[in-house]
């Protein structure tokens, strides 16, 4: 069957906040233990079924690197969706995250934003609660998921999340 949707959807975040795993673990079922910065941009593609709906998803990964921002603004043009992913161990990477928002906002509009609180699996480290990051996630006027990539927990379901929402908005 052909898929019936492909959707562009961006992640952004600070470093190390598990952006690139997020990805292959939802696109190879794999996990990587080492970090290895994400230079310009990378992408990967899946395909995925819910209710009616075939949809494929092309995910950019976008490096954090602030020499990088005039690189990332190409790669904005024509998400539907943004997935703005920080660590539940380093509380200034939530809030990283509207440094992260006012540069998408300035390449995209009308995107559906995805908050994702990433590496709940620290359980000892952890410094910012869920409650904490849904409100987080309100002012940011989006949704909240949790995650922990090195689990594989919570991380289809960011992705089912973000594209019925894409396919309840655009079709």
């Amino acid at each position: 069957m052909t898929p019936q949707f492909l959707y562009k959807i961006v992640t952004v975040g600070s470093s190390a906040v598990g952006k690139t795993s997020l990805i292959l673990r939802y696109t190879t079922g794999k996990f990587r233990e080492y970090y290895t910065p994400t230079l310009g941009a990378d992408f990967s593609i899946k395909t995925m079924q819910f209710d009616q709906s075939k949809v494929k998803l092309q995910i950019w990964d976008l490096g954090s690197q602030d020499f990088l921002e005039a690189v990332r603004s190409g790669y904005y043009q024509g998400a539907r969706g943004i997935i703005y992913m920080y660590d539940v161990a380093r509380p200034e990477t939530m809030e990283e995250l509207w440094h992260w928002k006012k540069e998408a906002d300035k390449h995209v509009k009308g995107a559906i934003n995805l908050v994702v609180g990433n590496k709940t699996d620290l359980v000892s480290e952890r410094q910012v609660t869920p409650k904490d990051g849904e409100k987080f996630a309100k002012r940011f006027l989006a949704d909240y998921h949790e995650t922990s990539v090195k689990l594989n927990d919570g991380v289809d379901d960011t992705f089912t999340t973000i594209a019925k929402k894409i396919v309840g908005k655009v079709g």
